[in-house]
């Protein structure tokens, strides 16, 4: 059962059905109950830079445009909160809740409220949430970049990136927790169930790159293509790898995800390669990538030897539905 972090949620909810996904009801919900400041702080034009503006960093160390949920009164985080449980799935919306938290676990550790805070995470929309308009919204801060962009037909994801530092909890009444717990242990399970020869192939470095590729750029470009092809996989693997790609869908709701879900159906998957860097083994540094002709997934777990990770989606046509404003307008014209 999803949680709210400030206030439980009772009697809410989007349209949602089999076949319906109407988030604009509360989305307007949201935005009429802002006084006309924090209005002008959330709201944006549709194509304003600050949409695709986009980072993971803690906001100490990179300033992000949007409304803040430490602006927000009690009322305005539970709609806030609401509208992510909406678009999230039970175990998405339970990891983004857990990334959050571990702000106040770093904030204790470091003693550093100041840099460690909960509250600045933000949340803007481009363009007016309407049923025949395309439109999006964000909710980033530090570990945690969600990007939706809503059209009268599908949703867009891209980018999605989920962090957690520590990525294994090392201390407290929380310890051995993995709050990144199946792209974690499912990488590590793959890599692990190679044949020598498989895991030669599919070895592109001793060592990692201390970070994903693709950072936070607008535009997420094709690696080089290397590594192991789903092809040269047994059935066994090749499920494994199948669980990895599919979980970065099930971290959303059903029809939120979709268009992705039809984006992966059309992929060649005897094609899509299986990369790895770094060490095999639970915090040591490694990193991996899973890469088709329509999308990427990243991970790193580099930083303070190899637990401190980093998880991302990307799409080379579709981040910040790109392909889905093209389409939409391509329609109409």
């Amino acid at each position: 059962m999803k949680k709210l972090f400030f206030i439980y949620l009772l009697g809410m909810g989007c349209a949602l059905s089999q076949n319906i996904f109407d988030p604009v009801p509360q989305a307007s919900e949201l935005l009429n109950s802002f006084y006309t400041d924090q209005k002008d702080q959330a709201t944006f034009s549709f194509d304003a830079p600050a949409k695709i503006r986009w980072h993971y960093l803690p906001h100490s160390s990179f300033k992000r445009e949007g409304l803040p949920l430490s602006q927000m009164t009690p009322d305005q985080i539970e709609k806030t909160y609401a509208l992510l449980d909406a678009f999230l799935s039970d175990s998405g919306y339970d990891q983004m809740e857990q990334i959050i938290e571990l702000e106040n676990y770093l904030a204790a550790v470091e003693n550093n409220p100041e840099k460690r805070d909960p509250t600045k995470y933000y949340l803007a929309f481009y363009g007016t949430p309407k049923q025949d308009a395309t439109w999006a919204w964000s909710f980033e801060g530090h570990h945690l970049s969600l990007n939706f962009t809503v059209s009268p037909d599908e949703i867009a994801f891209a980018p999605a990136f989920w962090g957690s530092n520590p990525g294994v909890i090392p201390i407290g009444p929380d310890k051995g927790k993995v709050v990144l717990k199946s792209d974690h242990d499912r990488g590590l399970k793959l890599i692990n169930a190679l044949s020598e020869k498989q895991f030669k192939k599919t070895l592109i470095s001793a060592k990692t790159y201390g970070e994903i590729l693709t950072e936070n750029h607008v535009s997420a470009s094709f690696i080089k293509k290397n590594g192991i092809n789903y092809s040269e996989l047994n059935h066994s693997q090749q499920k494994l790898l199948k669980k990895i790609v599919y979980h970065h869908l099930e971290r959303m709701e059903k029809l939120v995800a979709k268009r992705a879900e039809a984006l992966l159906a059309a992929e060649d998957w005897n094609a899509i390669t299986f990369s790895w860097a770094g060490a095999t083994k639970k915090l040591k540094a490694h990193y991996y990538r899973i890469q088709g002709a329509n999308f990427l997934i990243e991970y790193d777990n580099s930083q303070n030897n190899g637990n401190h990770i980093h998880a991302v989606w990307r799409e080379f046509k579709g981040d910040f539905g790109k392909d889905l404003i093209r389409d939409h307008y391509g329609k109409e014209h």
